[in-house]
């Protein structure tokens, strides 16, 4: 599994706009990948960072979160 504060870094600090995040990368189980993105978006909230988009594609093995962001 991959760290949650290295994403959320990311999020906040990076350069990028665009991104597509592989929710089952972050969370053990898949099916609370709601409760995922309500907590991803609130911390954003907080850090000022606007969500411009937000889509979420699921299929069997991966749910990917397309997500679009304004500094």
């Amino acid at each position: 599994m991959l760290d949650k504060d290295e994403l959320i870094y990311n999020l906040v600090f990076s350069e990028e706009n665009v991104y597509d995040i592989n929710i089952a990368d972050y969370i053990k189980d898949i099916y609370q990948y709601d409760v995922f993105i309500d907590e991803m978006k609130s911390i954003l909230k907080k850090s000022k960072v606007m969500v411009l988009e937000s889509k979420v594609e699921v299929d069997l093995n991966n749910i990917i979160w397309k997500l679009k962001v304004k500094k």
